[in-house]
């Protein structure tokens, strides 16, 4: 049995989805991996990753549960709509963006020890390998976040993406 849900406002195009057993409620599943896929990708935070599947949802206006479905449907080799993939795309690229009003202060900055650096870069690296593994496991989200949070304060960066590229240039040399 499948159900279909509208890509547009009408009936012009429609995205059909397999519906499971209710035993199973594929969308319960979808949402915390689906945030969790977007944690490890881009990398993220899980509140950053809540906040781009839901702009994605609504570029695409999908819920939530439907794109989170497409996306763990798409790791699995299934292909995404074209609609789903311009708003994931938009959502992501839109996150990673850097706020030109939020400009760090001119000054000289004070920077960590390489040593500390590099060990902060190894656990975010492990605590990402460790949520690609098991993405809906609190305590590896929890551990991930923390582990991005040291980033950010260590570079002085408030952006994630940032604080790891960053490190990633220091440690490099």
């Amino acid at each position: 049995m499948t159900a279909t849900v509208p890509l547009v406002r009408g009936d012009e195009a429609r995205l059909r989805i397999a519906e499971a057993p209710a035993a199973q409620a594929p969308s319960d599943r979808a949402v915390p991996w689906a945030v969790g896929a977007l944690m490890a990708t881009t990398p993220a935070t899980a509140r950053e990753a809540e906040r781009i599947l839901s702009a994605a949802a609504a570029g695409a206006g999908l819920p939530v549960t439907v794109l989170a479905a497409v996306v763990l449907d798409a790791s699995r080799g299934t292909p995404v709509p074209a609609r789903a993939e311009r708003a994931l795309r938009q959502a992501v690229r839109t996150a990673r963006t850097p706020d030109p009003q939020a400009s760090p202060a001119p000054g000289p900055y004070l920077l960590p020890l390489p040593e500390d650096a590099e060990k902060a870069l190894g656990r975010f690296f492990e605590t990402r390998l460790r949520l690609t593994a098991a993405p809906a496991d609190p305590e590896t989200c929890r551990a991930f976040e923390d582990s991005l949070f040291t980033l950010c304060v260590l570079m002085g960066r408030p952006c994630a993406a940032d604080a790891v590229h960053e490190a990633v240039q220091y440690t490099a040399g």
